[in-house]
């Protein structure tokens, strides 16, 4: 990365910044802190424009509220993968002279939705009325003449666990002149109507209120309970009549969803360059802005600002300065960035292994996933899926990544001779009576599993000797030589050495014993090197400390047994699949469960194995690989740019 500094006429600030947007080269820092100095405090202002901010977040914010309403309502299909529309630089300048008919057909959407959820609104208003009504169907009383000048009628609730002589009771302790009654009764409640004199309505409230009795007001309502049931059955359907009418309407307005998406992403474009002036310095005539650009663009960069008669300087990054990280990776590898990024991107300035661990991350899922019929489904499927859809960034990465893991799968399934596990021959011998076996092209890991786990140790070792590697590089890149001899070299030979000691029968003649005193030698060098850095008593303890990691290695190592056990797991569920869709004999009848256990069994085992190949190949790479040198903790390169989400502009279609 270089850093930018620019000063610019105010003029064609906003230009400018369009033209960056164009160019995706640079990502601007903010300036505000600059203002904590005395020479820019005093000359210098900060830039922005919080009301036009303000009033473009309003307008996105109304273009998705839109969107949403089309979504759940308008009834359109939604692709498998949600891609940007290609559109041509002409097409999008056109886009902000449909502003008021865009405008139009957002605020017609939103009162729809509003006059939808008034009359739902008042649908649940009428359930519940018609909830509170459904108990009292036999009191014939208008409730809107329950009352009189002398008398009232208190209607409620008693629960049912209450005796209705003690709410009487305290009625009666009040006055003798009343009428009670029981109009219905259910599981929980008893429903009970007290014609009362006026006079005593609050007292009598109060004294049946510690009775456990819940009065209802009724009185609002006109007519009488049946006739208010009915009334509300017919209103409930005029208005579910008039709530199916908007929604037919917004099924209209959603063939112009294409409309409100272009808009928003116009929309945000321009909000985007008014947030980015909140970055940059003022005085009344220039601006001040400081930013990013990596080393590939630079010219580019140049060339823009020259034609906007600015001043400008680059300069190297300089120890404290937060520098992004952007990944330099070829085309081909460029898919295995999803990985490094999901783990964390490197630290500015240290090594980016992308490149040298893409190979081994697609070596280690087609040995775990290892039978070349998933792996040909995968090729099949996700090809289709990158030559009709035109994705983009980590979606892109992700597929891309997985097609060639379905490349490896298929590669290492016909070495290891997996075709849907034994699918060939179970149909051979079940349905034909023959035996027939396509046979592995190096072996088959269910008859040789120790084979598989050689190897997988082998690849192991060969992948840790190779972060290590990475670490000496770094080491000799620095000049530390003492570090590169004491952490590298003898880890180096106590590996090789234990190897030799422990396995060296298998080669012969004199490696057992070189192999034992190059570990012995290898551990006491790590011993007496260990705490070098260290005073008095750390020395001791960090000798100790280097020795006891020779543990931390063989965990490492026996971590790449993973391969062989998800090698074997594809494989014997496979064939397990298989045998149990054979169960049922030959014929049509054993046809079609073969094919039922076989569709499903195999879509099982597929999803589970290959979810299972993936975490796991990318945690050798994380935790084992990236243990031994990886420093993490970059933030991702952020350019100027359209971040557009439903359309894509381009210099021509």
């Amino acid at each position: 990365m270089q850093k930018v500094s620019v000063i610019g006429l105010d003029k064609i600030k906003g230009r400018l910044i369009a033209r960056m947007m164009d160019l995706e080269a640079v990502q601007l820092t903010d300036q505000t802190e600059k203002l904590t100095e005395d020479f820019w405090a005093e000359n210098t202002v900060q830039d922005g424009a919080q009301d036009q901010v303000t009033y473009f977040e309003n307008k996105i914010s109304r273009s998705s509220q839109a969107l949403d309403i089309i979504d759940q309502y308008g009834e359109l299909k939604s692709p498998l993968f949600k891609t940007r529309r290609i559109i041509s630089k002409e097409e999008a300048a056109s886009i902000p002279s449909q502003e008021i008919a865009t405008e139009d057909l957002i605020a017609r959407l939103i009162h729809l939705n509003e006059e939808l959820r008034s009359k739902r609104d008042e649908i649940n208003k009428l359930d519940l009325d018609n909830m509170m009504f459904e108990p009292w169907r036999d009191f014939d009383v208008p409730l809107d003449q329950t009352s009189t000048q002398t008398v009232t009628t208190i209607m409620g609730v008693l629960p049912i666990a209450y005796d209705p002589a003690g709410a009487e009771g305290a009625v009666k302790s009040i006055t003798e002149r009343y009428v009670m009654k029981q109009v219905n009764e259910d599981k929980t409640m008893r429903y009970l109507a007290f014609l009362i004199p006026k006079e005593n309505e609050e007292d009598i409230l109060a004294t049946l209120k510690d009775q456990g009795f819940q009065a209802l007001e009724m009185r609002s309502y006109k007519g009488t309970v049946t006739e208010n049931i009915l009334n509300n059955q017919k209103r409930r359907i005029k208005l579910q009549d008039e709530i199916d009418q908007i929604r037919d309407e917004i099924k209209e307005l959603a063939a112009q969803k294409e409309h409100i998406e272009d808009y928003q992403d116009i929309l945000t474009v321009e909000l985007d360059k008014k947030k980015t002036r909140s970055k940059l310095l003022k005085t009344k005539k220039t601006f001040y802005m400081e930013g990013w650009v990596p080393e590939g663009r630079v010219e580019a960069v140049k060339n823009l600002l020259d034609a906007n008669e600015c001043y400008y300087e680059f300069s190297e990054p300089q120890e404290g300065d937060d520098v992004p990280v952007m990944l330099k990776t070829s085309k081909f590898f460029k898919p295995v960035e999803a990985i490094t990024e999901m783990y964390s991107l490197p630290a500015y300035g240290t090594f980016d292994p992308t490149t040298i661990f893409a190979l081994w991350y697609i070596c280690f899922f087609g040995m775990m996933f290892s039978d070349a019929c998933y792996g040909l489904l995968m090729v099949i499927v996700l090809g289709v899926v990158l030559k009709k859809y035109n994705l983009e960034g980590t979606m892109y990465k992700m597929v891309k990544l997985l097609f060639y893991c379905g490349i490896s799968t298929t590669f290492w399934g016909v070495m290891f001779g997996g075709y849907f596990g034994n699918l060939f021959t179970v149909i051979a011998e079940t349905f034909f009576g023959k035996t027939f076996k396509i046979p592995p092209l190096w072996f088959d890991p269910l008859d040789d599993p120790l084979k598989l786990l050689i190897i997988s140790i082998a690849l192991g070792v060969a992948h840790l000797f190779l972060g290590l590697a990475i670490q000496g590089y770094l080491y000799l890149k620095d000049g530390k030589v003492v570090d590169f001899i004491c952490d590298i070299v003898l880890w180096y030979t106590t590996i090789i050495g234990l190897f030799l000691w422990i396995g060296g029968g298998v080669i012969g003649g004199a490696a057992p014993v070189i192999g034992k005193w190059m570990s012995i030698i290898s551990i006491v060098g790590l011993a007496l090197t260990g705490g070098r850095d260290r005073k008095g008593a750390g020395k001791l303890v960090g000798g100790f400390s280097n020795v006891y990691n020779i543990t931390s290695w063989l965990s490492d190592i026996l971590s790449y047994a993973r391969i062989l056990a998800l090698g074997l797991a594809t494989g014997a569920i496979a064939q397990v699949v298989n045998t149990m869709g054979a169960l049922a004999g030959g014929g049509i009848k054993g046809a079609v469960v073969f094919l039922l256990v076989f569709v499903f069994g195999h879509l099982l085992n597929f999803a589970i194995n290959v979810l299972g190949a993936f975490i796991h190949s990318a945690r050798l790479q994380f935790v084992e690989f990236f243990g031994k040198f990886y420093e993490d903790g970059g933030e991702a390169f952020e350019p100027l740019r359209k971040n557009t989400k439903y359309i894509k502009i381009e210099e021509s279609k």
